[in-house]
């Protein structure tokens, strides 16, 4: 699997909320997995660092997505602005917080930059783990726990048994 297949993969398990719903949705939860990251390198827990990375990704995936981007290219982007993780969210959140309550359009020259930056902090904490691995892993996880597509029900109970197993396999097909 690449970046671009990744893309069109995450996007069967993404959920419809109509387009200004749907930016908030990504970027909060592009945030809120960053914190479950945060708490995977505290515990050392290596199994929940690729989860998290690339539950990160699948947020940014979809953003991408909804916004007609190709995840690949923004990926090998090289042009990074040296701001961490939290500055580069915070940014593309302000972005959507203005659109969404002002109408104000976004900027796509420096939408796709912040994001090219976000994506280029993934690869930092995705560090020495192999990105491509996790991807398909994540996919693997999500197809377990949507089996046709997203649905509400399937989202609230989850088997998190199995998806762990999914996570320590190495068989991911």
């Amino acid at each position: 699997m690449n970046i671009r297949e990744y893309q069109v993969e995450a996007s069967r398990t993404c959920s419809d909320l109509g387009e200004k719903l749907n930016l908030a949705h990504m970027v909060l939860g592009m945030w809120s997995e960053f914190e479950e990251y945060i708490q995977a390198k505290e515990n050392n827990d290596y199994i929940n660092l690729h989860e998290e990375c690339s539950d990160i990704m699948w947020y940014i995936a979809n953003y991408c997505t909804f916004r007609g981007y190709d995840l690949q290219v923004l990926w090998e982007n090289n042009n990074f602005n040296g701001k961490p993780y939290t500055i580069n969210i915070s940014t593309l959140q302000d972005y959507i917080k203005k659109y969404i309550a002002y109408n104000k359009l976004i900027d796509d020259y420096k939408e796709t930059n912040l994001i090219s930056n976000i994506l280029c902090n993934v690869r930092h904490m995705y560090g020495s783990l192999d990105y491509l691995e996790s991807l398909e892993k994540n996919i693997a996880k999500l197809k377990a726990r949507f089996p046709e597509k997203f649905t509400q029900e399937a989202a609230l109970n989850r088997n998190l048994e199995l998806e762990r197993k999914i996570l320590e396999g190495n068989d991911i097909k």
